[in-house]
């Protein structure tokens, strides 16, 4: 069966290379001259700034998308962190079991109850995680903390997300562990996925814009590439269901397209800043519930040193960002943290990149916790991506979760 992906972002390399290796002959079509979409770097004087995700893997080498690239047999590695984060608080920086130190006794009992439900035997409907944790404790500082850790790994805040599936996410944490730094960063990922797809006899078209898809009776017939029409058995779109929607002329109906008008894009702001020496030391991620826009920082140069140049290393800072707000102010106030964050930071770094995520090309299409079925009314017509995460999966988690699952139902056909 031959098989239309549109879009080589993650999504839809690996739905791509899956496929590919499961006797299915696919082409990639990207209307951008290189692939990767918002899963890859760009050199900069020697450093490597990824043109959206950061350089870390939410579960390290652990998680869904870890397994995935080993079941794949690509020549990837992915460097699990040490310390998973710490927490700068008051000037301090606390590791994960030392955030009850900074809480009363009383407090303390409470926390104990809110990581039981976290992490074990807990459950939440679907009122806001904000709400939900208000009930749970009192202290502002343990808003402080779920915002830094939302900011960072989901673009988003506490009242942006529900309880239910935050309850969800910290469950597979607990699975899974926390994050790892790629070598190479993104493009190390997804040149391995591009060598394995093209080794496989796999096609990728760069450059060529897929202008409409063509539609029969709910039926996928084809597609429409610089004006020519090219015939396909299955299209897998991974630009997103609302992009996927105005490619069908609008026709998507009911109750999916109900829930595509609902989506709202986590949005962010990423700082990159050259460093003349190490200012964390470690792999980790260092969480900054205290900042007035900073959520946390990590240095991906201690896993590898090739994302800077001899000596250099490489600082990468993120937090969401909200829509109409004025970007340059959020920017201006996020370099003000960084100074406060780092006292020496004026003599030893200088910022060199700083991007916001918005838009048509955000952080994630849609926020945590919003499903959306990998499976369109349209049959032959499947959906990849940050927008078609199971959940309780972030980030490259949930993309490769989704695209697991719509690899299952194409088998089925």
């Amino acid at each position: 069966m031959r098989v239309a992906v549109i879009g080589s972002g993650l999504g839809g390399l690996l739905s791509g290379i899956c496929l590919q290796k499961k006797g299915f002959d696919v082409t990639v079509f990207e209307s951008l001259r290189y692939p990767g979409g918002r899963f890859t770097n760009r050199n900069y004087k020697g450093y490597q700034i990824s043109t959206g995700a950061l350089h870390m893997i939410p579960h390290g080498s652990r998680g869904p998308f870890g397994q995935m690239l080993t079941s794949l047999d690509l020549n990837f590695n992915i460097i699990d962190s040490v310390p998973n984060g710490e927490f700068r608080i008051n000037n301090r920086n606390y590791l994960f079991d030392e955030i009850p130190d900074v809480f009363s006794f009383v407090d303390r009992i409470k926390l104990t109850i809110v990581f039981s439900k976290l992490l074990t035997f807990g459950d939440a409907g679907d009122e806001s995680l904000h709400d939900w944790l208000k009930k749970q404790i009192k202290n502002p500082i343990a808003l402080q903390l779920t915002d830094s850790f939302c900011g960072w790994a989901l673009s988003i805040n506490s009242t942006q997300i529900s309880a239910k599936e935050f309850i969800a996410i910290t469950k597979n944490i607990k699975r899974f562990k926390g994050p790892g730094i790629p070598i190479g960063g993104c493009k190390g990922i997804t040149d391995a996925i591009i060598d394995g797809f093209e080794n496989e006899n796999g096609h990728l078209k760069l450059g060529c814009k897929v202008g409409k898809i063509g539609i029969e009776k709910d039926n996928i017939k084809h597609i429409e590439v610089n004006n020519e029409k090219k015939y396909f058995d299955i299209i897998v779109s991974d630009i997103g269901p609302k992009g996927t929607n105005i490619l069908i002329n609008n026709k998507f109906s009911g109750d999916y397209l109900n829930k595509i008008n609902k989506v709202e894009e986590a949005s962010g702001i990423k700082i990159s800043v050259a460093c003349d020496k190490p200012m964390l030391g470690h792999t980790g991620v260092l969480f900054t519930p205290e900042s007035r826009r900073i959520d946390g920082v990590n240095e991906v140069t201690n896993a590898d040193s090739k994302l800077a140049p001899d000596g250099k290393h490489l600082l990468m800072a993120h937090q969401a960002f909200t829509p109409g707000s004025d970007v340059r102010k959020e920017i201006q106030l996020g370099i003000v943290d960084l100074h406060n964050i780092f006292p020496n930071f004026k003599k030893n770094c200088r910022v060199i990149s700083a991007q916001c995520y918005r838009g048509n090309w955000p952080v994630n299409r849609a926020v945590s916790g919003l499903q959306i079925d990998h499976k369109t009314p349209i049959n032959g017509l499947f959906l990849v991506g940050d927008s078609v995460k199971p959940s309780g999966y972030m980030e490259t988690e949930g993309v490769a979760a989704g695209v697991e699952l719509a690899i299952k139902s194409i088998e089925n056909l």
